[in-house]
């Protein structure tokens, strides 16, 4: 708190209807706001009638990142200018601040180092016992979590009303595209008996084609409907080494190297599903492969992380990186920058992880993508 010491008045050149303004605790009751102030779980920034800081409590301090004593007895604007915003937020939160609306409430999504931050903020008017304004209290209630949970509500009920579309329509899509299959085929057949080559190859077009339709379709029962998951202790190592050829031989294709490092010993093992894992690691794979458009290294790194009882797998690609309007929304169904890409593979790696108690989490600049898989360590393997 401040040294009892120090002058009970504040005054302020340049304002002179803000000079003298008693604020520092002087009495008992004085002395016990103020320590309600200094512990109270909410941010509080007390500001006179000019809008400029007396008081900034602990929480408020480290909400916004600032140093309570290069703060003190400046302008509002002062402190916003130590929050390093862009032009338009500077002037929103000033622009809140200095209409000293009583009650006047506000939302605030801020970027703090690539975070999204959202705080409430409220202003209060403080008034003596003449009710004569004396100046404001700024409350900051840090309300990321709720935020985060509500978009992972809306996340979830647009998966569940996703798998209440698949499950009414999957079998009307497969049965027909069943029988034009065999049909086409069958007509293919014959086609080919009579030598008409041309025609051969526009059925394989439509062959090709509905296999793609199928896929989708399959895609979207693997994200909607529940999975019967056998969990067990499984080595994360074997189930890389059986899908490696497969990356290599696409990677191949796209002049991409493909590096497995690992790092840790004994051979990771986590409680998971084998099948499903080769699943998420192979999307994963292909993705980065397609993000390498002119070539470039795949690594594939495990690391166990022993205090967290996790493993930390990492699909590294040296590629372009993923712009930052896209980057949040690179799990939501559909989305997708690919040109025939369904914008169902990141979903349902994500999906498949959360059933084995796992995480997933994108890293991206312009020197390239890693995705870190995070998995809860098992004890022994099978």
């Amino acid at each position: 708190m401040i040294n009892m010491n120090m002058k009970t008045s504040i005054e302020h050149a340049d304002h002179p209807s803000c000079q003298y303004l008693p604020f520092y605790p002087m009495t008992t009751v004085e002395r016990m706001t103020a320590q309600m102030i200094s512990k109270i779980h909410l941010g509080i920034i007390v500001l006179d009638e000019c809008s400029q800081v007396l008081e900034i409590n602990p929480v408020a301090a480290a909400l916004l990142g600032l140093d309570r004593a290069q703060v003190l007895y400046r302008s509002f604007e002062e402190l916003v200018a130590q929050l390093g915003l862009h032009a338009h937020e500077k002037e929103r939160l000033t622009s809140f601040v200095y209409s000293v609306q009583d009650g006047r409430e506000m939302e605030w999504e801020w970027h703090d180092e690539g975070e999204a931050r959202y705080l409430t903020l409220r202003m209060q008017a403080i008034k003596d016992h003449e009710l004569r304004l004396q100046g404001y209290m700024l409350v900051i209630e840090d309300v990321t979590a709720l935020r985060l949970l509500e978009l992972q509500v809306r996340r979830n009920n647009r998966l569940a009303t996703i798998g209440q579309i698949a499950a009414g329509t999957a079998h009307e899509i497969r049965n027909p595209l069943t029988a034009i299959k065999g049909f086409l085929q069958v007509i293919g057949h014959k086609l080919k008996d009579d030598g008409q080559g041309k025609e051969c190859g526009y059925i394989e077009i439509m062959l090709k084609e509905i296999e793609r339709i199928s896929n989708l379709v399959g895609e979207i029962l693997l994200l909607s409907k529940p999975r019967q998951t056998d969990l067990r202790a499984v080595n994360v190592t074997k189930v890389l080494r059986e899908i490696l050829p497969i990356i290599k031989n696409e990677a191949l294709l796209h002049n991409i190297d493909v590096f497995f490092e690992k790092s840790v010993s004994p051979l990771p093992v986590v409680i998971a599903d084998g099948e499903m894992l080769k699943q998420v690691f192979l999307n994963l794979c292909k993705n980065a492969i397609e993000a390498m458009k002119q070539g470039g290294l795949l690594t594939i790194r495990l690391a166990t992380m022993v205090s967290e009882r996790k493993l930390r797998v990492e699909i590294i690609d040296s590629g372009t990186g993923i712009p930052d309007d896209v980057r949040e929304k690179i799990f939501e169904p559909f989305f997708t920058t690919k040109e025939n890409g369904t914008g169902l593979g990141l979903p349902i790696c994500r999906q498949i992880l959360l059933e084995l108690g796992g995480t997933i989490e994108p890293d991206s600049s312009e020197s390239g993508t890693t995705m870190r898989v995070y998995l809860p360590l098992g004890m022994k393997p099978e």
